[in-house]
């Protein structure tokens, strides 16, 4: 557990949004582990702040999924390590490859124009550098096309490993190199399924999340975890900056 900080700026802007901040930045560093209980009460102690913006806090990082909010336990720190990684993407890779094959097969010339409607959003979004907004919509396009594939098991498993991966799915797009082939990897992914090559559709799905927790990988045993804060939502009282990684 943390040591009191004395942090006075941070007590001096206890927003929500600076205290989550400084939450997310004390579990990404490991000075919170992973299974770690939160108590507010210890918290905003150590912190220096009320319990208000620690409980808001703590909603706000259950939502990015370094947080896990249980009625019995509380909150307590996700667990996350490079084994967890690991694994997850030696499950999605494989799953989410068949998907896309199924998928391809299947999808006929309405679903390709939703598609091409979410890579054109996420097209707009790219240019105009909003990573936090382009994830949702990568996540849409995803949802949409193993959708088509007609099989609503493989679509349940592909898209509850697809959302558990959603601290790294945060930390890639954080990756400036990752970041930047998220565009083209989904405009190649659309070619193909316009064209109704599946065994092509399967092996650029596979090769794409091969290469994105290959990057991963090596990013954590440089011991350079990557991760950035979403913006916070407009018209909250914490205003409307809008950071970026």
């Amino acid at each position: 557990m943390l040591k009191p900080v004395g942090d006075a700026s941070l007590a001096a802007q206890s927003t929500p949004a600076a205290v989550a901040d400084r939450l997310r930045s004390l579990i990404l560093n490991r000075h919170l582990g992973p299974g770690e209980r939160l108590v507010q009460d210890d918290l905003a102690a150590q912190l220096g702040v009320s319990r208000t913006p620690i409980r808001e806090a703590l909603h706000a990082l259950a939502a990015d999924g370094l947080v896990v909010l249980s009625p019995r336990r509380g909150a307590s720190v996700a667990a996350f390590s490079l084994e967890d990684l690991k694994d997850l993407y030696s499950i999605r890779i494989p799953l989410e490859g068949y998907g896309a094959l199924l998928a391809t097969r299947a999808t006929g010339p309405e679903d390709v124009a939703k598609l091409h409607a979410l890579v054109e959003q996420m097209e707009r979004l790219f240019y105009a550098g909003n990573r936090w907004e382009l994830l949702v919509v990568n996540r849409q396009f995803y949802a949409t096309f193993y959708a088509t594939a007609g099989r609503p098991r493989l679509y349940d498993l592909i898209m509850r490993h697809l959302d558990m991966a959603g601290l790294y799915r945060r930390m890639a797009f954080a990756v400036d190199d990752l970041y930047g082939y998220t565009l083209k990897e989904h405009l190649e992914l659309l070619m193909v399924v316009k064209q109704g090559a599946a065994e092509e559709a399967e092996r650029l799905t596979r090769a794409n999340l091969e290469r994105t927790a290959a990057m991963l990988m090596s990013s954590w045993e440089k011991g350079q975890i990557p991760y950035w804060s979403p913006p916070p939502v407009v018209g909250t009282a914490e205003g409307g900056d809008n950071r970026g990684p």
